[in-house]
């Protein structure tokens, strides 16, 4: 009983602590507002739609439509045209984990290494300005670049000799990945860096001054003190990039597709399958089965990552 008692005074206690907080940063819960709401409206009033996925859904018949079950997500694993975009989802974004994860931790490793100036403030300022351009400007500069009379082959042919080929860069099938990657990667690399460098700027003067003293050069500062006093966030981050892998970025796959490139992803089988084709119950199975497999992942990893580090999203 006395056990009881003090569980419900501390139940209380952390009650009152709570609303104590609220009432004390009362105005940054109100900004909070409008982004609840946009959750709201566009994550959970939608969620009815995902029983689309498990009906043969007919639009003038609505969620009255024949019921099928399981058959449209057993129908995503066993036809050939979206098992392979499954596929090139997963490879596309295991690269990017690997080649594209770690570059945003080195560069604002090698950015936190520069000296306050003129320089530094450039080097961030030209690194942050690709994310600002829409993903569309971003393919018409890599048209002009890599087009038949653009900059790549000008200077190809003024390295080479002007016998040298003019090349289609875009239309090439084993380069396309490769363009996807660098475009990504260019576009996301200064921003993505902005939260490493907000860690870095929060690890002890001090233990650099140690490290010092005691001889350290930079790479062992960087590999004993920075790397492990950023290492929570670098673990968070990676969680939620796991939770990303049946993810892909549709405006500039579907935008860099042409007739000579044959590769699918599942957003753009989801687009072409459910806006233009018209099959809304394959595109909402789709879209179940990328959710349902991200949630799955995101729990593993996190599970994972609280065994072995103590560190967790959840």
């Amino acid at each position: 009983m006395f056990i009881a008692k003090k569980q419900k005074t501390n139940n209380t206690e952390k009650r009152e602590s709570a609303l104590t907080c609220i009432k004390k940063n009362k105005l940054l819960y109100i900004f909070l507002i409008p982004g609840i709401i946009l959750v709201f409206i566009f994550s959970y009033c939608p969620l009815p739609g995902l029983l689309m996925s498990f009906m043969d859904y007919d639009m003038f018949k609505g969620f009255k439509s024949d019921w099928v079950g399981f058959d449209n997500i057993i129908s995503i694993f066993t036809v050939p045209e979206f098992s392979k975009a499954i596929l090139n989802t997963v490879w596309l974004s295991f690269l990017g984990i690997i080649i594209g994860f770690p570059l945003p931790i080195i560069f604002a490793l090698m950015l936190n290494e520069l000296k306050d100036g003129m320089f530094k403030k450039f080097t961030q300022t030209v690194s942050y300005l690709p994310h600002f351009l829409s993903t569309i400007a971003v393919i018409g500069m890599a048209v002009s670049i890599f087009s038949e009379y653009g900059i790549l082959n000008d200077v190809r042919i003024l390295l080479f000799g002007d016998d040298t080929p003019r090349e289609l860069f875009l239309t090439k099938q084993n380069l396309f990945v490769p363009n996807i990657l660098l475009l990504s990667n260019w576009k996301g690399l200064g921003w993505s860096s902005v939260i490493y460098l907000a860690a870095i700027s929060g690890v002890d003067s001090s233990l650099y001054e140690a490290a010092i003293v005691d001889g350290a050069g930079k790479f062992r500062q960087c590999w004993h003190i920075t790397i492990p006093s950023i290492s929570t966030t670098i673990i968070m981050l990676f969680i939620l990039r796991v939770g990303s892998l049946f993810n892909s970025d549709f405006e500039l796959i579907y935008g860099l597709q042409n007739v000579y490139i044959d590769f699918e992803v599942i957003s753009t089988v989801i687009y072409k399958q459910g806006i233009t084709g018209g099959n809304y119950s394959v595109s909402t199975a789709f879209g179940f089965v990328q959710g349902f497999i991200s949630l799955i992942l995101v729990l593993i990893t996190n599970s994972i990552s609280k065994r072995v580090d103590d560190v967790s999203l959840i």
